[in-house]
């Protein structure tokens, strides 16, 4: 039997993203319950009773009489949905066709019960304004993304997945993935930037009474002094924090190119950046600001592989006007990555100078390249 569900769009969603909203929506689900189930899901944009929705159709037990609410397939695809990064809620649908008629009436909505993944208020990320910040939502939908693309994708509900932001501005990745209970590591060349976030997430831990450790040192390779190393620990509790259960958080002030010096080989599951859009952010080398995207990815690359295991996964935002995907395609596969997204699979206007983008990548070696190459065809064939 065929299982209908619905992931209704939070009306937030129309914020940012405007008329795209529904598209990035869709694109989202595509490769997030695709690289979990296995296969390209069935689903399509979908309104009921006025309000905006995903409906995904999956095939249940076929053992069973009907679709169950209770069904394996249909909790794992509840749960999917639920963690997209626009849904308000989950929902099954059951068609109902009215008597001596075989036409259906207006389906019947029955909601799940999804027990919640946030494990930290919403002010976590939201307090913190500065200009260029990434919306919130973006920044969920793309962590989505490249845990989706790791084999290790099940430790985004556990909190085991390893999350690289190698371009971490203020922390708006990082906040995020505390949020979903990861402990995640993040570099940012600006040490306004570090300061600020240090000075935030400390007042805002003292704030929530949340038992915590928060350190500034030295960040030292080979005797030369980097930058600044923040270290982060936090619980509920003294106990769990005592046992080393609680979570943990790493900035550490310098280039993102020098990363791979820093950090253990093989030791991220997903890599997720805002690469710079040549209107505010930028990367320092040899002293000097180094504003190309392009030029700032053909540094940083070779060291970001290094740090990827074989099965991790990568989402990168991009402006399309100042960093072109066949260029950015070629400079990532010189350092043994594949790009998997096609050409303006995720494009959305930002603003005037935004036209932006995401590009996903694997390593070349990613045990399941050739999966997750079928879902992007079969993304590719749907845009065409």
């Amino acid at each position: 039997m065929t299982q209908v569900s619905l992931a209704l769009r939070a009306p937030s969603a129309n914020r940012v993203y405007a008329q795209a909203a529904g598209a990035l929506a869709l694109a989202e689900a595509h490769w997030v319950l695709g690289a979990h189930q296995g296969a390209a899901p069935v689903v399509r944009e979908r309104v009921v009773g006025g309000m905006d929705a995903l409906e995904v159709r999956t095939e249940d037990d076929p053992s069973s009489r009907a679709p169950t609410a209770g069904s394996a397939s249909a909790a794992a695809t509840a749960r999917l949905l639920a963690s997209l990064s626009a849904t308000l809620g989950v929902l099954d649908v059951v068609e109902e066709a009215a008597a001596g008629s075989a036409l259906p009436t207006a389906p019947l909505l029955r909601p799940w019960d999804l027990p919640g993944r946030l494990h930290h208020p919403a002010d976590l990320e939201t307090i913190l304004r500065y200009p260029g910040k990434t919306n919130e939502q973006f920044t969920a939908l793309l962590i989505n993304l490249a845990a989706a693309l790791s084999t290790r994708r099940a430790g985004l509900f556990d909190g085991t997945l390893s999350l690289l932001d190698p371009l971490c501005g203020r922390g708006t990745t990082l906040n995020r993935a505390l949020r979903l209970g990861l402990s995640p590591v993040g570099a940012e060349i600006d040490r306004k930037d570090v300061e600020a976030y240090r000075a935030f997430l400390g007042t805002w831990l003292r704030d929530h009474r949340l038992k915590h450790t928060l350190e500034s040192t030295r960040l030292t390779v080979h005797g030369e002094q980097l930058g600044t190393r923040l270290e982060a620990e936090l619980a509920a509790d003294k106990q769990t924090l005592r046992a080393g259960g609680g979570q943990r958080l790493t900035v550490l002030g310098c280039d993102t190119a020098r990363l791979g010096q820093l950090l253990p080989a093989a030791s991220v599951d997903a890599l997720v950046a805002d690469l710079p859009y040549g209107v505010q952010h930028g990367s320092r080398a040899d002293g000097a600001w180094r504003r190309s995207p392009l030029e700032v990815l053909r540094g940083a690359a070779p060291g970001w592989r290094r740090l990827l295991r074989d099965g991790a996964g990568i989402a990168l935002a991009v402006n399309r006007r100042t960093l072109d995907h066949a260029q950015a395609s070629a400079v990532l596969a010189e350092s043994g990555l594949q790009v998997l997204s096609a050409d303006g699979a995720f494009r959305h206007r930002v603003d005037q100078s935004i036209d932006r983008d995401i590009l996903l990548a694997v390593p070349t070696n990613h045990p399941r390249v050739e999966q997750l190459s079928a879902l992007a065809a079969d993304q590719e064939n749907e845009i065409s």
